[in-house]
């Protein structure tokens, strides 16, 4: 085989790879805004829930300042969130929803710093419920991470 064949067999394969490839397309990956927005909701929801549960203060607090920070990350992608519509889930329940909603937005996100925020978020709501908990007399831990919890779309 001399150079002039293999090189034109080398550009044939070459063509038939890229040709090969050439309907494959990257798999569509949400905005992330359109996965931090639902998150917002259930921090403002949260935040009304606990208005009424006595010594959760300090919880409500730091949901208002995680709902700060998704609005600040928002705002920074250009986006104002609508406001939420009203959540009558009792505290106990939108608290397990939001750790189920962070955990299920994570995979999801392309930026890595948003994962990060994500997963701060998701573990501050985790505590959050174990104190919840702790405070209602139940115990704090859960044996498992979503027990007696069915996501909404396979109820």
């Amino acid at each position: 085989m001399n150079r002039r064949e293999f090189l034109g067999g080398a550009m044939l394969a070459a063509g038939a790879l890229v040709s090969g490839c050439a309907g494959e397309q990257e798999p569509a990956v949400p905005p992330d805004a359109a996965l931090l927005a639902p998150l917002l909701a259930g921090e403002r929801a949260a935040v009304t829930a606990l208005a009424t549960v006595a010594g959760a203060a300090a919880v409500r607090d730091q949901d208002r300042r995680h709902a700060a920070r998704l609005r600040t990350v928002l705002a920074a992608m250009g986006v104002t969130p609508d406001a939420p519509e009203p959540d009558p889930a009792p505290a106990l329940e939108r608290k397990q929803q939001n750790v189920y909603d962070y955990v299920a937005v994570l995979p999801q996100l392309a930026d890595p710093d948003l994962r990060v925020l994500v997963m701060e978020l998701a573990a501050s709501e985790a505590e959050h419920l174990a104190a919840l908990r702790l405070e209602a007399g139940d115990e704090p831990a859960v044996p498992d991470a979503f027990a007696g919890f069915t996501p909404p779309e396979l109820t």
